[in-house]
């Protein structure tokens, strides 16, 4: 737990985002199966769920170009924060609509001076989901996002291990040991950005009591991938935050903001 805490702290301190005393609960709304106002908006609500989330350092130099120039990169001038994150979720309620067991897994880039409320704040790079119906209500929020049955994440005994490939997101994989979370449950608030087709939305995540806890992976890629373009090889480790996750619930919220 003392990790993650050093972690995050080391986030917050190059203005990711503001700690879990300053956010506000206004828009924390949470577990209604209900449509959101427009066309390109929607709800998910996830139960019972296991996830991986590391953060480290790539290169600013192989970072910058894949951000917007609007997004101002959290790090320094010579260091970009990438943020790797695969979940598995019993069940989903995709904007009021039930569905079985969800995967999603995500990469992106830290960005700063954005969602004042949330913990953290990440512009999207790939994003992939095993639902279709999560997938096809990305895309139409103006996501390029894939849909597969290539995610898969595991922990057994006190190994942790986690994949992810699709036609249009690098391959990766997850290898190693991780504790099972004893931590008492924090709120937490992520909120992962994007320039789609009609504009730029806001992809928040609330996560009323989540449970973080200590791993140990390394990441692979294959040569010649995105991913291993921006991190500067085929394997990685995580020097900021290498956490195993368990939350009973969140509540995503999908924006247009323009």
């Amino acid at each position: 737990m003392k990790r993650v805490l050093v972690g995050i702290g080391l986030l917050v301190s190059w203005g990711c985002g503001e700690g879990p005393e300053s956010q506000t609960t206004e828009s924390d709304g949470f577990g209604a199966e209900v449509s959101a106002p427009s066309n390109q908006d929607f709800d998910v609500d996830f139960s019972n769920c296991s996830e991986f989330a590391g953060i480290g350092l790539v290169p600013a130099e192989n970072a910058r170009p894949l951000v917007p120039a609007h997004y101002a990169l959290a790090g320094d001038a010579n260091n970009a924060v990438i943020v790797v994150r695969v979940a598995k979720c019993a069940s989903a309620v995709v904007d009021g609509h039930s569905v079985g067991e969800t995967l999603t897994s995500q990469i992106g880039i830290s960005v700063t001076g954005e969602d004042t409320t949330a913990d953290i704040n990440n512009y999207t790079l790939f994003y992939a989901t095993n639902q279709a119906l999560l997938h096809a209500r990305f895309e139409n929020a103006g996501l390029d996002a894939d849909n597969t049955n290539g995610i898969s994440f595991a922990r057994s005994g006190g190994s942790l291990s986690a994949a992810s490939s699709s036609s249009h997101t690098p391959a990766f994989q997850l290898l190693g040991s991780a504790s099972p979370p004893t931590a008492s449950p924090v709120v937490f608030v992520a909120s992962w950005w994007g320039d789609g087709i009609h504009g730029v939305f806001r992809a928040r995540t609330v996560f009323p009591a989540i449970r973080f806890s200590g791993s140990t992976v390394t990441l692979t890629t294959p040569a010649g991938s995105a991913l291993a373009t921006l991190v500067g090889g085929t394997s990685y480790t995580f020097a900021l935050l290498d956490s195993h996750n368990t939350f009973p619930a969140s509540h995503l919220e999908v924006r247009d903001t323009d």
